[in-house]
């Protein structure tokens, strides 16, 4: 019985390998085997230039032919934003200037057309790590040794700060009381959030990133929008966060972590994730990869009525089980970290590596 469920890695020590790739073809500006920062650039991108049409005649009062006489600028020359296109000297001086920085393309027939200077999109490392693989014009691999927790969502923002847990157990809230200024600039960590406010109070002092294990789903649209890094660890709802995520996170105080939100691609079994640098650790050896289940291996359960809980498998039920709320399917006998039983659907686990 082929059963390959998605995994998800809480490993206090791990050989971390991640790619940083652009979204377009562009340039690598590191080399293989460099040591980067977490802010610093590996590759850039050069975006789609914008262009702005000057009518000089119109904004002097002249005709077309009296506005060539006028003209300061030439094509191909650099302008910056302010420096003087044409002048009409006279009793009322009157000048037009550049509305942007850029090159001049064409001035002529009472018109300036300039190509606005757009600087490159910078792509950052995300994580201090090192260089292992550069892929010509399109990212590298980086390398790291350290601690890493998977998510299951991300607000598309990348942030590197050092860890400080707000909540006292996996299942508080977070709440606008504990947001004080002296949490500028630290990585924060709680076991949930359902407040809209929290979010507002985040974004002003600002802090650098937020690691929650659960959010309530009616906050998306806040939370996308934030311009720090938002990552869910375990879902939407009220639940929390998994006791083993916030076991490692909460021993973890005041260590530096790299907090990739990315959007999970599931093609690609990426999901935004949590990464906690041990440059002094010998790296270990990468788990085998796990994909599949079978009897031993360590699960947890993302549905109610069993949400949040881990536990081993003990049997692969044969053909299809009928559930308590009628539905027929593939199932799986769980023995649960407090030695209880259960039988859930297939659907309903993960693989947990740790």
């Amino acid at each position: 019985m082929n059963l390959i469920r998605p995994t998800r890695r809480i490993m206090p020590l791990a050989t971390v390998q991640v790619e940083r790739m652009l979204p377009v073809p562009g340039k690598v500006v590191v080399n293989q085997g460099q040591l980067v920062k977490a802010t610093e650039a590996v590759a850039e991108a050069y975006r789609e230039p914008r262009y702005h049409l000057v009518d000089v005649a119109q904004a002097l009062g002249i005709s077309r032919e009296e506005a060539d006489q006028l003209l300061r600028c030439q094509p191909e020359e650099t302008v910056r934003k302010g420096d003087m296109l044409a002048e009409k000297a006279g009793l009322i001086r009157k000048v037009v200037s550049a509305p942007v920085d850029g090159k001049v393309l064409l001035a002529g027939d009472g018109y300036v057309l300039l190509q606005e200077y757009r600087p490159p999109w910078e792509l950052p490392a995300g994580l201090p790590a090192k260089v292992l693989k550069v892929f010509p014009e399109r990212g590298v691999l980086l390398g790291i040794t350290g601690a890493i927790l998977d998510g299951v969502w991300g607000n598309g923002r990348l942030g590197y700060g050092l860890l400080h847990t707000v909540s006292k157990t996996p299942r508080d809230a977070l709440t606008p009381q504990v947001l004080g200024v002296e949490l500028r600039g630290l990585v924060l960590v709680a076991g949930h959030v359902d407040n809209p406010r929290v979010l507002e109070i985040a974004e002003s002092l600002p802090v650098r990133a937020l690691i929650v294990g659960t959010m309530r789903a009616a906050l998306l649209p806040a939370a996308e929008k934030a311009t720090f890094p938002i990552l869910v660890l375990d879902g939407f709802g009220e639940s929390g966060m998994d006791e083993a995520a916030f076991r490692l996170l909460s021993t973890s105080e005041g260590r530096e972590a790299a907090v990739l939100a990315e959007a999970p691609r599931i093609y690609k079994r990426e999901r935004p994730l949590v990464v906690i640098p041990s440059p002094a650790a010998q790296a270990p050896s990468p788990p085998p990869p796990v994909d599949e289940l079978s009897e031993g291996i360590t699960v947890r359960i993302v549905r109610a009525p069993y949400h949040g809980m881990t536990g081993r498998v003990v049997a692969l039920l044969p053909g299809l089980t009928r559930f308590p709320n009628g539905v027929r399917a593939r199932g799986v006998e769980i023995r649960l970290e407090n030695g209880s039983r259960v039988r859930v659907p297939v659907a309903n686990v993960e693989i947990l590596i740790q």
